[in-house]
């Protein structure tokens, strides 16, 4: 693990490309509409209980990492936009885009809009996206 002299997050690589840019968590939320709220700490609660999780907070994005980041969230106002990264590709709602990450990884993209969209399918999902990526 290389660890960044001026932010002090971890990367698997030396000398990873990054933004510096951290921010306070809460800098996420202003503005946003409590569903929003609500939907984000229903899936954080969940994905913080992965074995040596850490959530990062960057400028466009609330990122969740073991080795390497598995998971991203960004913030709208009506809605949470989140991603992930698996060794399949998935074409089932509520997954609204694909794109073929590498040789062997998809990106699936979401929205959320709601705790109640917090199911078992999307916790199954991004704990196969930690395992994927640690």
């Amino acid at each position: 693990m290389w660890v960044c002299e001026k932010c002090n997050r971890q990367f698997k690589n030396t000398n990873q490309y990054h933004s510096c840019m951290v921010i306070d968590l809460e800098l996420h939320f202003i503005n946003k509409e409590q569903h929003v709220i609500d939907a984000f700490e229903s899936i954080k609660k969940e994905v913080l209980t992965f074995k040596d999780v850490r959530l990062n907070s960057v400028k466009g994005a609330i990122l969740f990492r073991a080795k390497s980041t598995f998971f991203a969230i960004k913030p709208k106002k009506m809605h949470l936009d989140i991603e992930f990264v698996l060794d399949e590709k998935i074409d089932e709602f509520p997954i609204h885009k694909t794109v073929q990450a590498s040789k062997l990884k998809w990106a699936h993209f979401m929205r959320l809009g709601s705790p109640e969209e917090v199911d078992e399918q999307l916790i199954t999902w991004i704990r196969k996206a930690f395992e994927v990526c640690n």
